[in-house]
């Protein structure tokens, strides 16, 4: 199984998102890639966070772009009273581990952003594959150096466009969407399908956030899906 711990690692009562210890523990229990969550400070920095607000953990309604990165770097998490981290720290962690990583960009900014996070990520010597989320519009931000995520229906477009698929793509799908037709379009492309496993997801859906895992999960690897993009609490599912 290749696992991406979302929201930024192993996430717990005493581990929050984004958070040094979620990132330790990830890499402690040999996960397989982590998917951070990437925002942009009003001075242009780049950082972890999920929410679109710091209520959540650092109990400070402000958002992101509203501070600079000075400010933020004072908030201190509770549990666990951590700051917020940089991104090029995030980086460093994980390259020296040999963590690899997802990026899920909470915004569109203009080309020198993404520039700058490609070289953060290329002085810390983070390993290949690099995940993005956001789609093919990312991929030239990026220059190529990044597999960015493609639906079913854009796999397709891609293919028929004649784009190296295999080289530049993931397919990235609900663990409740990704089914037969996906799984062999993917087979026949030589793509591999990221299945995403996570709570809210069953909750917006209104299916038992246990059970309805239980099930996808098991579908899944029936079907043959090695990579799961998954909210730590269901590693276990995976593992067993």
């Amino acid at each position: 199984m290749h696992l991406i711990a979302h929201r930024g690692g192993v996430v717990d009562h005493g581990r929050p998102e984004n958070s040094p210890a979620a990132i330790q523990a990830a890499i402690d229990q040999k996960y397989w890639m982590l998917e951070v969550d990437i925002r942009r400070t009003q001075d242009g920095e780049p950082i972890l966070q999920h929410d679109s607000t710091f209520a959540k953990y650092y109990n400070d309604p402000r958002r992101p772009e509203q501070m600079p990165w000075a400010e933020i770097r004072k908030l201190r998490a509770s549990p666990g009273n951590a700051a917020p981290l940089h991104f090029e720290e995030a980086c460093r962690i994980c390259g020296q581990t040999g963590m690899r990583l997802m990026l899920d960009l909470k915004g569109s900014w203009d080309r020198p952003f993404y520039q700058r996070l490609l070289r953060m990520i290329e002085a810390a010597k983070i390993p290949q594959p690099i995940y993005s989320l956001g789609g093919p519009r990312v991929k030239p931000l990026f220059d190529g150096k990044v597999m960015v995520s493609v639906s079913r229906q854009s796999l397709r477009e891609a293919a028929d466009k004649g784009d190296n698929v295999s080289r530049d793509y993931f397919l990235f799908e609900l663990g409740s969407d990704l089914k037969q037709e996906s799984y062999d379009l993917c087979r026949q492309l030589k793509v591999v399908p990221v299945a995403a496993i996570n709570t809210f997801r069953y909750t917006m859906a209104k299916r038992d956030e246990w059970e309805g895992p239980k099930e996808d999960i098991a579908a899944l690897r029936k079907l043959g899906v090695a990579h799961y993009q998954i909210d730590s609490r269901y590693g276990p599912l995976l593992l067993a």
